[in-house]
């Protein structure tokens, strides 16, 4: 048993933040960039973990939409793991979830990360989705065939972009949830909030009739990386679009979340394998997105952490 103390991050944690992130994913961890974007959320919380004066561990909690909470980058010093971290960390936020009132939790965590997985499931959290991260860098190639402008290809309203989702293999096979980035929103929660954030959505247009749709996170030119958060329809359509849409954000690091259910893929797998879109996994699920519903009877926390004026210590025990 070992005694942990858990309070609100500040920027002065930032430092031990970027330290302990270092030590992630051989130090290609995201948190470090988005850390402007978690002190200046004022619905959110940062939470530390700290072993005496020693900050060991942290991670996010924001909002994806009114009572649908998100936690995000669960983190703790390798040199602590094995002591009960995450596993405090988790339990807290929960209450803190619950405190204000969420209905509904969401995360998502990599197949590898055993550890994560083993605590998340054991507070209740269930495997909703399972997706195969692919990712194009910035200095790939561009397509052997140079396909031109396309007429065919168009801007599309946000209403129309609602109605081709939901009636798109894509969202079936992701188990309705629309990709944000490693973030998966439960489309039928607010189908305008789930494609509100979109920077683009073209679509593939032929004979009065939509053919194709992409949708990606940030405008061309708006940052050094991007998120095809979404692209379905006829094969032809899924070409031209992603031919276009890789002009529009040439020099660009590019991201694709494809959701794959019983062993089926998007259907635009294929293409992003001719387009060279690498994957960490061979193609296979390797993202899965988790959910917890609260206040239905099925959560049973041990025992939440409360914030208090004071530095809070919770018991907990070791995982």
């Amino acid at each position: 048993m070992e005694e942990i103390a858990l309070r609100p991050a500040t920027s002065d944690d930032r430092p031990r933040i970027v330290e302990i992130s270092s030590q992630i994913w051989d130090g290609h961890d995201y948190v470090p960039e988005l850390l402007d974007d978690w002190f200046g959320d004022a619905e959110g919380e940062v939470i530390g973990a700290f072993a005496g004066e020693r900050f060991i561990g942290f991670a996010r909690r924001t909002w994806l939409a009114p009572g649908l909470a998100w936690f995000e980058g669960i983190r703790t010093d390798p040199a602590y793991r094995g002591r009960g971290v995450g596993r405090a960390i988790t339990e807290h936020l929960i209450g803190r979830a619950r405190e204000v009132g969420a209905s509904r939790i969401g995360l998502s965590t990599h197949v590898d990360n055993e550890a994560s997985i083993h605590i998340i499931e054991s507070y209740g959290f269930e495997k909703v989705a399972t997706f195969a991260y692919r990712e194009r860098p910035p200095d790939a190639p561009p397509p052997a065939s140079n396909v031109g402008p396309d007429p065919r290809i168009e801007l599309v309203s946000e209403g129309e972009t609602v109605e081709y989702v939901a009636d798109s293999s894509f969202l079936r096979l992701a188990r309705g949830r629309f990709p944000r980035g490693w973030r998966f929103f439960p489309f039928d929660h607010d189908p305008c909030e789930a494609v509100a954030r979109m920077g683009l959505r073209i679509g593939f247009r032929d004979g009065g009739h939509l053919k194709g749709l992409l949708c990606a996170r940030w405008r061309p030119g708006e940052s050094d990386h991007t998120v095809f958060n979404f692209v379905d329809g006829e094969p032809a359509a899924m070409r031209a679009l992603l031919h276009h849409a890789l002009a529009l954000y040439a020099g660009t690091e590019i991201a694709v979340m494809v959701p794959i259910s019983g062993g089926r893929a998007a259907c635009a797998g294929p293409l992003l394998d001719e387009l060279g879109f690498g994957s960490w996994s061979d193609g296979r699920a390797d993202v899965l997105a988790y959910e917890l519903a609260l206040g239905n009877g099925r959560m049973s926390v041990r025992r939440s952490t409360r914030m208090r004026s004071e530095v809070p210590r919770a018991r907990v025990d070791q995982e």
